[in-house]
């Protein structure tokens, strides 16, 4: 009989099931309660980052518009 199987055995287990089974169940409730948290953080950042994305699609499209009139006026002038 090896070492873990004779403490096992000369343990009493009795008296710390219930805290064991406590401690599990309070870090599943953890997990969980962590598990939305992070769902609905990263759909919010999922959605500030589409909309940013969105914005700066925006933006590059305004700049791109801006550097033809640009050229065209640059162009005419001459």
């Amino acid at each position: 009989m090896n070492t873990l199987a004779s403490l096992a055995q000369a343990a009493d287990t009795t008296e710390w099931t219930p805290f064991v089974v406590m401690v599990m169940i309070g870090a599943m409730a953890l997990v969980l309660g962590l598990a939305r948290l992070l769902r609905r953080v990263l759909g919010l950042l999922t959605r500030v980052l589409l909309s940013a994305g969105a914005a700066m699609t925006g933006l590059a499209a305004v700049l791109a518009g801006c550097t033809v009139l640009t050229t065209l006026v640059l162009v005419y002038v001459r």
